[in-house]
């Protein structure tokens, strides 16, 4: 008995997590830099179901890696899905974008897990802010290999 009402709490919970409002992620919105100044990300406030931000990351030798993002709220929860693409405007990813489901929500930090197979992006993500510091952190499904972590300040 202790078991099913376990399942039932955590399906309970999941279920909730999937509805959440993308109201609750307002305190991603802004324009975020890198301390030294060679990545950036900016995200627009949640409005009609939706938030849409971009990232840069210039290298000293030149190359860039620019990415287009949304996270929307769909009729089965919570997505998050970006593309990498070229300064020409050719995407890396040439069919589907990235596309994560929210795992985790909370009044300071977002979790989202990988549902289209992709091994050239991170299974897990996750944003978390303290004042107006960001850390996003990318993870392999593994666990294995050092975490990309990316540290952002709010551009005044």
């Amino acid at each position: 008995m202790k078991v099913a009402t376990f399942c039932v709490i955590a399906l309970l919970s999941i279920s909730h997590v999937a509805a959440a409002d993308l109201a609750k992620l307002g305190w991603l919105a802004g324009h975020w830099v890198g301390a030294d100044g060679s990545y950036e990300e900016v995200w627009l406030a949640p409005s009609q179901g939706s938030m849409v931000g971009s990232f840069r990351w210039v290298f000293p030798d030149g190359r860039q890696v620019l990415e287009f993002l949304v996270i929307e709220d769909a009729d089965d929860g919570v997505k998050f899905r970006f593309k990498h693409f070229e300064t020409n405007f050719e995407p890396w990813e040439k069919n589907e974008p990235n596309t994560y489901r929210l795992e985790e929500l909370t009044d300071s930090s977002v979790t989202f897990i990988r549902i289209l197979e992709n091994d050239k992006v991170p299974f897990k993500l996750n944003y978390s802010r303290q004042g107006d510091a960001l850390t996003f952190t990318g993870e392999a499904e593994s666990g294995d290999g050092e975490p990309l972590v990316l540290e952002f300040l709010r551009k005044k």
